[in-house]
């Protein structure tokens, strides 16, 4: 029996979310920066020959990618490959964390599919063709509200810069080996608030607003995309005091683009990490839920562990992923 097995990484976003969402990147172009981790999802498949079968315990029971398919993933999936020409087989999916915690998991767990479905009929897997193609299968498949960064940070791993205009992008990949990136890796913590939420419902109100030309919402995130592309000047220039520094203003500028970003949770946790001596910290994804990014240097890191494991049952440190989505096994 033919066994496929792939893994994509979860991503972690430093600085520019929400400016990489469409209709901003066709009016203003977009620039983030982001990271893939050592965590991510698992899709494996396996060619019993029996009819296809689609596994997940913990997505199953918590997962659902929109109304327009009746709320329903497994029905979601099984339409994807059966449009894919794949309707036999045994399909697993087992993530790391939660989904809707914003890690971009959505984005991990469809380009993993993609990539099976690839497989299996003999094409060839092109990181920045399967990137556009997840973009699109989640958008008008799956009928998500996403930004353009998942899908891109996720096939091509590393920690990075990308612009995003209409119909291009380019990527600034810094060096693994430089020791800005090694520094910023031993200094970053994962703090998990105890909730999940629908980014597609959050960002659905950001882009409305933009097809209704806000002017407060347009200035806002431009300046989150200045505050972007200042981060990544200080990456070039090693300057880690300053890329903490814009880190955490982003942070500031990003609540600034609704007022249910985030709540007293959210800012309670924040609120500690940055006492017990956290240079930045900010919550992932579209807001309201899910993991803050905690950044301290490595001499304090325990220190600030050990606090926020009084506010949360998951505290984790990471590591950084050079790879992107792959291929396990064959």
């Amino acid at each position: 029996m033919r066994k496929i097995t792939v893994t994509c990484p979860y991503r972690i976003s430093f600085s520019g979310g929400g400016t990489d969402v469409s209709p901003f990147t066709e009016m203003y172009g977009g620039a983030v920066i982001n990271a893939t981790i050592d965590k991510g999802i698992r899709v494996s498949y396996v060619d019993d020959g029996q009819p296809l079968e689609i596994s997940s315990r913990d997505l199953l029971k918590s997962w659902s990618f929109s109304k327009s398919i009746h709320n329903n993933f497994l029905e979601g999936i099984t339409k994807l490959f059966t449009k894919m020409g794949i309707e036999t087989g045994r399909l697993s999916i087992a993530g790391d964390v939660p989904p809707g915690t914003g890690l971009g998991s959505s984005s991990a767990l469809v380009l993993g599919l993609l990539m099976i479905t690839k497989y299996l009929n003999g094409e060839e897997v092109d990181r920045e063709r399967i990137a556009k193609e997840t973009y699109d299968v989640e958008r008008n498949f799956f009928g998500v509200t996403l930004g353009k960064q998942d899908p891109f940070a996720i096939s091509f791993g590393g920690f990075k810069y990308t612009e995003f205009k209409a119909n291009s992008y380019r990527m600034e990949m810094f060096d693994y080996e430089d020791p800005f990136v090694k520094m910023l890796e031993r200094s970053t913590l994962m703090v998990y608030t105890g909730s999940t939420h629908n980014s597609t419902d959050e960002l659905q109100d950001e882009v409305g607003k933009l097809n209704e030309g806000s002017r407060e919402l347009i200035d806002r995130l431009l300046e989150i995309k200045r505050n972007a592309e200042e981060a990544r000047d200080s990456i070039r220039e090693g300057n880690f005091e300053r890329f903490v520094r814009l880190v955490d203003y982003g942070w500031d500028l990003k609540k600034g683009l609704r007022k249910d970003i985030s709540n007293p949770a959210v800012d309670s946790i924040i609120s500690k990490a940055r006492k017990s001596g956290a240079g930045a910290a900010r919550l992932m994804g579209g807001g309201s839920a899910g993991f803050i990014l905690i950044i301290s240097s490595p001499d304090k890191i325990w220190g600030v562990q050990r606090m926020m494991m009084e506010s949360s049952e998951f505290v984790t440190r990471i590591s950084f992923d050079q790879t992107g989505a792959r291929q396990v096994t064959a």
